[in-house]
């Protein structure tokens, strides 16, 4: 029986990221410390664009930085259409001959 068929064995796929994500939680919040040292100086944008690399859910995202899970959405969107616009822009124009 292979691992995509046996849906308890997905169940812990889904289990097992969960916990991955817990421990980096933990592992970069003790007293805050961590956190405030890699935030330093950065804007809210920054911060979300980081802790999402992470690949931290936006209500993780959210509660780490202080803020709610519509505005790391919101956020994350912006940034998305910017990253289309700025690749649209840097691609040459090809003129006909």
């Amino acid at each position: 029986m292979s691992r995509e068929s046996d849906p308890i064995l997905k169940k812990l796929d889904v289990l097992a990221d969960k916990i991955d994500t817990l421990a980096m939680v933990i592992a970069c919040k003790p007293n805050g410390e961590q956190i405030n040292r890699l935030f330093k100086e950065k804007s809210q944008k920054e911060q979300i664009r980081i802790l999402r690399e992470w690949n931290l859910p936006n209500e993780i995202v959210a509660f780490i930085i202080g803020t709610n899970p519509e505005t790391v959405r919101v956020t994350l969107a912006k940034m998305k259409a910017e990253e289309k616009k700025g690749k649209a822009k840097s691609k040459p124009e090809v003129k006909g001959q």
